[in-house]
């Protein structure tokens, strides 16, 4: 009995091993470094991984997106609103009209899971989901919290091939961004 336990402690030992070996990624991963970008009229502040491209637009406010390790793709998407809302429910709708428009955006959408933070006193709301673009599947991850008089977008994507070595990534990333009261245009 004890070899038999020997020889199975042995042997997943060699599996450990052996799996951090096939993940070379995944220790560089935890390791990246993480730059941030402050959107003032957003009320935000994002982070994201030293190095990656980054991009303003009309629809998105802010794209961040490049190679981790030897992954060809990972990207951060972000859309900010100001709105005036009222209670729970208000923000509750909100967060239904969101989830429809994200089924309705992506080719093939099908949503893995959707929750609501009931510890986030202000309002936050998650979705994960598959989709395809170009042949190709992919995965995204979308955070709404309402902060103030804001709405805040947050997407994460990467192909559904790589979603769980860069999940740790991306929730790294999520927990880091800050908000802020924005300054005030004029």
């Amino acid at each position: 009995m004890r070899r038999l336990a020997r020889f199975a402690t042995a042997s997943l030992i060699a599996l450990i091993a052996l799996s951090a070996l096939a993940c070379p990624g995944r220790v560089r991963l935890d390791d990246t470094r993480l730059s941030s970008e402050r959107l003032e009229e957003y009320g935000i502040e994002l982070a994201a991984p030293s190095g990656w491209s980054q991009e303003r637009g009309e629809f998105f406010h802010y794209t961040t997106r490049g190679p981790v390790g030897d992954l060809p793709f990972a990207m951060l998407e972000y859309r900010g609103l100001q709105r005036t809302w009222r209670d729970k429910d208000g923000k509750r709708q909100y967060a239904i009209g969101w989830y429809k428009a994200i089924a309705l955006s992506y080719q093939g959408w099908r949503f893995l899971s959707r929750s609501t933070d009931q510890s986030d006193a202000e309002g936050a709301f998650r979705f994960e989901g598959v989709y395809v673009a170009n042949g190709q599947r992919y995965y995204k991850i979308g955070a709404l919290r309402f902060r103030g008089d804001r709405v805040h977008a947050i997407y994460y994507t990467t192909r559904e091939s790589d979603i769980e070595l860069l999940r740790g990534l991306f929730l790294r990333m999520d927990a880091s961004h800050e908000y802020f009261q924005p300054r005030s245009r004029g």
